[in-house]
């Protein structure tokens, strides 16, 4: 949703085999979240997002433009929505499995306001294609070696990963997502799909949050992160698209939106 109203602003209106690119890339390493913790994807998600993170987006950015342009923005966005609004979640859930479960009451609670959408009537793998082009595959492979040192890393094995989650949750009768809600583990990320974990998690009410690290305090709402995401986002894409500049992206971690520590 959120490359969605990006695009609409710079006035790209792709075809639908562009989107299912440009929504890709929108993924960028987060399937990866969705494999084990010992598989090499799972690494290539943490370090993309704490470590190197404008260096290695930018590195898969440029050899992605030779295979898809429309992927490389997707990448972008990505980029500047985590930056943003990634700190405001951990600052509100922490790390572990509550991060995943206020990111589902964010979407749950977004998707009803705008497009009045229940998030189990939804099918999110619609919106993108189920597999990686063969040289997007191969690109992560190298530059997740040559970057992080991590070997024999998967893009397309992370992405069937995250659809085999999805479908666990998505692919079921309404009897079968009925039972599902008296089954789900207490404590499990997919808990928020079936009740609510957070109260308020766009933080309406403007509640004061600390900063996990540099501890400073906010009151900002989600929507106000939302919304300098996408003002930022939009101002550099449209730069990157009219050719001014180098593509140089953000020095910050994705999760702390601190500058990086140097590698």
């Amino acid at each position: 949703m959120y490359g969605k109203d990006v695009l609409e602003e710079i006035g790209l209106d792709l075809e639908a085999d562009k989107r299912e690119e440009f929504n890709l890339g929108c993924l960028f390493t987060d399937p990866g979240q969705y494999c084990s913790r010992e598989d090499p994807e799972f690494s290539l998600w943490r370090f993309s997002h704490t470590l190197r993170c404008d260096d290695f987006a930018e590195e898969v950015c440029r050899r992605a433009e030779e295979i898809s342009r429309f992927y490389s923005l997707g990448v972008i966005c990505h980029y500047f929505l985590d930056a943003t609004v990634n700190h405001y979640i951990v600052a509100r859930a922490g790390n572990g499995y509550k991060y995943r479960q206020l990111e589902t009451m964010i979407d749950k609670v977004i998707l009803k306001n705008r497009v009045e959408a229940v998030i189990l009537d939804l099918d999110p793998t619609a919106e993108f294609s189920k597999s990686l082009p063969e040289a997007l595959e191969d690109l992560y492979r190298a530059i997740t070696e040559e970057y992080y040192g991590v070997k024999g890393c998967s893009i397309q094995k992370a992405i069937n990963s995250m659809n085999e989650y999805f479908a666990g949750i998505y692919g079921r009768s309404k009897l079968g997502i009925i039972l599902k809600r008296f089954s789900i583990k207490e404590g499990s990320p997919e808990e928020a799909f079936f009740k609510d974990t957070h109260t308020d998690p766009l933080n309406l009410e403007m509640k004061p949050w600390f900063h996990s690290i540099a501890g400073w305090e906010s009151k900002k709402t989600f929507e106000e992160l939302y919304s300098d995401a996408f003002d930022k986002a939009v101002h550099f894409m449209q730069s990157y698209l009219d050719g001014v500049g180098e593509l140089s992206l953000p020095g910050v971690s994705l999760m702390t939106n601190l500058p990086l520590m140097e590698y």
